[in-house]
């Protein structure tokens, strides 16, 4: 009979499934280690955010608000990174189903800082009379206050306005053009603190 200490594969293999058992809780599964926070994370120079961007910061978070109609607006911002920051914009319908879903994308370039946005139908299809990117350029930034207005097929918008009233309130703030059929309106949001 051999002992673990003259089997050197018996020993290694006692070795590992005593480490195994000591890894799994309770209930039978393996837990893999906790990541550490990332705010331990050292990120490149080109994570750092372009100054240009610098005035928007006071958006990123996670933003929630429900509407007259009972309907859910959801918009989560990502901090700004390199020359960008990004958000993911949902509806959630009195039903539970998605509205529509709106993907932005804040970019700093040589002709000024630009924000683009799809507009999807809640299953991810272009919507025919929106098929192409609407596009913003920033007209100012500054005291959490960002002012966009519409170029191009947008330019019926004459402002989108994103405004911190508090440390825990955004608005976003939209205006048409007077000849406009669309009427402009204000969302208010509050923060939502990850569970």
């Amino acid at each position: 009979m051999n002992t673990p200490f003259r089997n050197p594969f018996a020993f290694l293999l006692s070795i590992l499934l005593a480490v195994t058992a000591a890894a799994c809780k309770s209930d039978g599964n393996a837990r893999p280690a906790a990541s550490p926070p990332s705010a331990t994370l050292e990120l490149p120079p080109n994570a750092d955010p372009a100054p240009e961007l610098a005035e928007l910061a006071f958006m990123a978070g996670r933003w929630i608000g429900v509407n007259p109609n009972k309907t859910v607006n959801e918009e989560h911002w990502m901090s700004p990174r390199g020359n960008n920051m990004a958000a993911l914009f949902r509806q959630i319908r009195r039903d539970g189903k998605p509205g529509l879903v709106e993907v932005t994308l804040i970019t700093a370039e040589s002709e000024g800082v630009f924000l683009r946005l799809r507009h999807l139908h809640g299953q991810l299809d272009v919507p025919k009379n929106r098929p192409n990117v609407s596009v913003f350029r920033m007209v100012s930034a500054g005291n959490n206050v960002a002012q966009f207005a519409g170029t191009g097929e947008a330019e019926q918008v004459t402002a989108v306005i994103y405004r911190l009233v508090d440390a825990n309130t955004l608005e976003s703030e939209i205006q048409f053009a007077p000849d406009s059929k669309e009427k402009g309106f204000t969302t208010r949001y509050t923060r939502e603190t990850p569970r």
